[in-house]
């Protein structure tokens, strides 16, 4: 089986991960999809340093804010699967005047085969989500896992 080669500060992402699954688990707006989703991803972070074959989910936030004349979007998204851990964070901003620009700050990728890149700032992520989820925030999941779980426990 493969296996991540995690340092402190990954084990670390991995926990906020986990740490946002649940508390995005026991959001009111939360859907049975979603559920699903989140309990997949929650499954594969739970299994770390080792691979989940089939897993592939996707979670986070998106916020939205403004009008017609200037508007943003903020999002933090955490993706893991088979080979990969990922956390993106990024958005946009909208002038009717200037147009559009997105952007995507210092994000965390960790891969099976030692590519990593680990800049962002995790001491903020969870302030930050739970600011956003305050302030009306979209929780988004996206699940194409195909995982065959080991029923013996």
């Amino acid at each position: 089986m493969d296996e991540f080669d995690l340092t402190d500060e990954d084990v670390f992402a991995v926990e906020i991960a986990k740490n946002i699954a649940r508390r995005l688990l026991g959001h009111p707006q939360i859907t049975p999809q979603q559920i699903i989703g989140l309990g997949n991803a929650l499954y594969a972070l739970e299994q770390l340093p080792l691979s989940t074959p089939g897993s592939l989910s996707e979670f986070g936030i998106v916020y939205r804010a403004g009008d017609d004349n200037f508007s943003e979007m903020r999002y933090i998204d955490f993706r893991i699967s088979g080979s990969t851990f990922e956390i993106s964070i990024g958005g946009s901003v909208y002038n009717k005047g200037v147009g559009s620009d997105s952007f995507s700050e210092p994000g965390w990728i960790i891969e099976i085969g030692g590519h990593r890149n680990a800049e962002c700032e995790l001491y903020t992520l969870e302030d930050s989500i739970t600011e956003y989820l305050n302030l009306g925030a979209e929780i988004t999941v996206s699940d194409e896992s195909e995982i065959e779980y080991d029923h013996e426990e």
